[in-house]
């Protein structure tokens, strides 16, 4: 039973982000505060131009910006729905601003997905949009695992294997902007995006997103240890199958994020670099993961 003299303690153990290619800005971001930790993952543009201008990259501009105003905003008592609200509502000024009187297509505006784990009045609690994940292992040595989008690293692997099927393997992949077919099908998914025809909600120039958060209380069987990561690093247990989610969890404490960031890339480049064992739309994501721990400690 938890005494009521005790606090919660969110410790960072160990944390790593990896940009999917030397060529292009990398699109995550991860942040911490003492009651919480995140990752942030900024969806590529499909435009032929920047929104925003920044970063060289309108995904990286949104992450690093959500990761700042989380920071800033998460505060005991103020609401997940309130701080995502302010977020997007402040990245559509933004936007709105940059864009100048520019028409701004749906399929244009940046998009990113999150997710958290955050104490609150003495418990713990996830948010999320879109499809990072959480893995936590709890006291009991129990293992979930919560994204906002379950089931879709199966749909984004099928979509993958058929385009695959078809050009012979990621090295004859046609990229979006030779292949006006695959660019107008990706286009119309993303005009999509924070819509009543779509179950897909972000961060971006949404407000209306915050209503669509994706919450679920967390173990109290403490200590917990967690990895929150976005789907880059998420594929070691997700598409490519070297772990159980409690096992990645287990690895990342036994051999630290950095090694099986190795891991993760050997497989990628050197492994399957051409999507035949493991379809994916790209040789390699960014790949981003916090690994933390919640004990109990004695109120000071």
């Amino acid at each position: 039973m938890r005494s009521i003299d005790a606090m919660l303690t969110l410790s960072i153990i160990d944390s790593l982000s990896l940009p999917g290619s030397e060529n292009r800005p990398n699109e995550d971001q991860m942040g911490w505060t003492a009651q919480c930790a995140f990752v942030i993952d900024g969806a590529t543009g499909l435009g032929p131009d920047f929104v925003v201008g920044r970063h060289d990259s309108d995904a990286a501009w949104l992450a690093s910006f959500a990761k700042v105003h989380f920071e800033e905003m998460i505060a005991p008592g103020r609401s997940m729905v309130d701080i995502v609200r302010s977020t997007n509502a402040l990245a559509r000024r933004i936007v709105t601003f940059a864009a100048n009187g520019r028409d701004m297509p749906a399929w244009n505006l940046p998009v990113a997905g999150f997710q958290m784990v955050r104490i609150e009045d003495r418990r713990i609690r996830t948010y999320g949009l879109g499809d990072c994940l959480l893995i936590l292992t709890d006291g009991e040595d129990a293992t979930v695992t919560h994204t906002a989008m379950p089931g879709n690293d199966a749909h984004e692997r099928e979509a993958a294997r058929l385009v695959i099927e078809q050009c012979g393997g990621l090295g004859n992949l046609p990229r979006l902007i030779d292949d006006p077919h695959l660019l107008a099908r990706q286009r119309a998914g993303r005009a999509q995006y924070n819509t009543a025809s779509s179950p897909v909600w972000t961060l971006g120039a949404a407000p209306d997103a915050a209503d669509h958060l994706v919450s679920a209380p967390l173990s109290d069987r403490l200590p917990v240890t967690g990895l929150l990561c976005t789907d880059g690093f998420a594929a070691l247990a997700t598409n490519y199958g070297l772990y159980e989610p409690g096992e990645l969890v287990e690895a990342a404490k036994r051999d630290t994020l950095p090694v099986l960031g190795a891991r993760l890339r050997n497989v990628e480049k050197r492994e399957d670099p051409d999507g035949l064992l493991y379809p994916r739309m790209k040789r390699s994501d960014d790949a981003t993961a916090v690994l933390f721990e919640i004990r109990e400690t004695a109120a000071t």
